[in-house]
Parts: structure tokens; C-alpha cells; sequence
């Protein structure tokens, strides 16, 4: 952890008050200019992402997908996003439209985005059929690289069986991609395992 001048952190705790309340507009550059420092993840936790408003979070995410590098954008969606959209659909049961948009945002970043949502939700094994269709609705209506969509299916083929993550596997399967024989095997594999469950 920098030590951090008094000045930049009076500076950053007075843009968290201007996140809390964003709506529309302009944000300061002294946020946009995050995802250029090098301590990028300390400075962001003086703005307390937790308080933004939801529009805030939308504006954010998009600075920082057109910023960070994949893995420091797999970050970002997994330390803020993530648990962002999880409480929102807990509280409101549905998903804000800014949040929904900031999601929506983040496949333009599909590796961060499988490894830094999608994923930790499918191996949460708390995921609820309801993120799990609203989750799915923006992947349904995007396009995304068919290597990383190989990638997540593997994945979720792999893991134990739940309504949640045959939603995911259902989805990304429907987007009718040449897959690779590994991945294909993976899938088969996963069906066959409910015969033997009978």
C-alpha cells in the first residue's frame, strides 16, 4: 500500500460524494485518470464503490474496460461489479438498467468478464435461477468470441450440476458455435453423468 498524499485523499472522499448522487453529466477527470495509476485499486476504494449511485457504476465501468488490460478489468468486475449486481437483484429483484448496461459493457472484455462475473457466480453455488436469467438474457443478446464462450463451457460442464449453471451452459450452447472436440467431450460427459444419477 502507497502512502498516500492528505490532499489526493481529501480529493478522491469528495468525489465519492459526487458519485453517490451522479445521474448524468460529466465526472471528474481526477476519476477518469484511476485506471492510468499504478495503485489504481486503492485509490478506487476511497471513492467507496459500494455508495455509487447506479449510473456512477455504469460510467465506471466503461472508463475501465476502455483502460484496464484484461486482467486488471477481471478486477475491477469481480471486487466491484460483481457483488454490485448481486446485491441489486437481491434487494430490487430485478436488475437496474445502469447496472444492466455496465454488464452489458463488460463483454467488451469477454475473458475479464467470464473469469470476473459469470464464473465466480456459476462456482458461488448460491446463484439464484433469477441472476442467473438476467445474466444470461445480456449474454443471449451479445456476441462474444466463440473461444471464450469454449472456454466458460468447459468450465461450467465441469462443475456438479445446478439449475443456475445449466441456464449459463443452455445459453452460451444456443449460440451455435463450431466448438472444439474437448469442449464437446466436456458437455457429453456432464449429460451422461444425470443417467447415472438415475
Amino acid at each position: 500500500m502507497q502512502q498516500l498524499d492528505e490532499r489526493v485523499v481529501g480529493m478522491y472522499k469528495s468525489i465519492r460524494q459526487i458519485l453517490q448522487k451522479y445521474r448524468s453529466g460529466k465526472l471528474p477527470k481526477a476519476f477518469k485518470v484511476i485506471p492510468n495509476l499504478q495503485n489504481w485499486e486503492q485509490i478506487l476504494y476511497l471513492t467507496e464503490p459500494e455508495t455509487w449511485s447506479a449510473a456512477s457504476m455504469y460510467q465506471a465501468t466503461r472508463i475501465f474496460v476502455s483502460n484496464l488490460n484484461a486482467k486488471m478489468a477481471q478486477r475491477f468486475f469481480n471486487l466491484v461489479l460483481f457483488p454490485r449486481i448481486r446485491d441489486d437483484i437481491a434487494e430490487f429483484r430485478r436488475l437496474n438498467f445502469h447496472l444492466y448496461m455496465a454488464v452489458k459493457k463488460s463483454l467488451f472484455k469477454p475473458a475479464a468478464f467470464f473469469k470476473g462475473i459469470l464464473l465466480p457466480l456459476c462456482e458461488s453455488g448460491n446463484c439464484t435461477l433469477r441472476e442467473a436469467v438476467i445474466v444470461a438474457s445480456i449474454l443471449a443478446k451479445n456476441s462474444i468470441p466463440m473461444l471464450h464462450s469454449a472456454a466458460a463451457i468447459l468450465k461450467i460442464a465441469e462443475m456438479d450440476y445446478n439449475g443456475a449453471n445449466s441456464i449459463f451452459l443452455r445459453t452460451l450452447l444456443d449460440k451455435k458455435y463450431a466448438l472444439p472436440f474437448r469442449v464437446i467431450d466436456a458437455v457429453v460427459f456432464h449429460f451422461l453423468s444425470f443417467t447415472k444419477d438415475k
